[in-house]
């Protein structure tokens, strides 16, 4: 089975692509490690696809808005677009059975442009 990713945006607009194995005690220890907070919100965004959210990551703080709209987590709500979101929001797969699993490097790709976020090339394997 290919290696599988979470990826992980911090308010600063930076972020990282971390090895996630899936549904496990310890792999969700690191998902909750990254947003290092008591209060995490799990969002499905798509049958395919969740964020995690640290509740205490919306209003009014001296951090910059992450680049994830809470809209997206509230997407089922119908709602445009909801507050800015000032914590780490780190996204996740679901699987067939709806357990947490990795996503593909070409998902984190895509979300991360969804976000505004510019990814580098990575430049192939030198052949001479």
């Amino acid at each position: 089975m290919p290696a599988r990713f979470a990826l992980v945006i911090h308010s600063t607009r930076s972020f990282e692509v971390i090895e996630f194995a899936g549904h496990s005690s310890t792999s969700l220890s690191t998902l909750y490690n990254k947003i290092n907070s008591p209060n995490i919100t799990v969002a499905d965004l798509s049958p395919e696809l969740s964020v995690w959210l640290d509740e205490d990551g919306y209003g009014d703080h001296n951090a910059p808005a992450t680049a994830i709209r809470t809209a997206m987590a509230t997407s089922d709500q119908g709602e445009e677009q909801g507050p800015d979101h000032y914590g780490t929001a780190v996204f996740t797969g679901i699987d067939t059975q709806n357990d947490t699993t990795g996503l593909t490097l070409e998902t984190c790709r895509a979300l991360l442009k969804l976000a505004g976020i510019d990814v580098p090339p990575i430049p192939g394997t030198r052949t001479q």
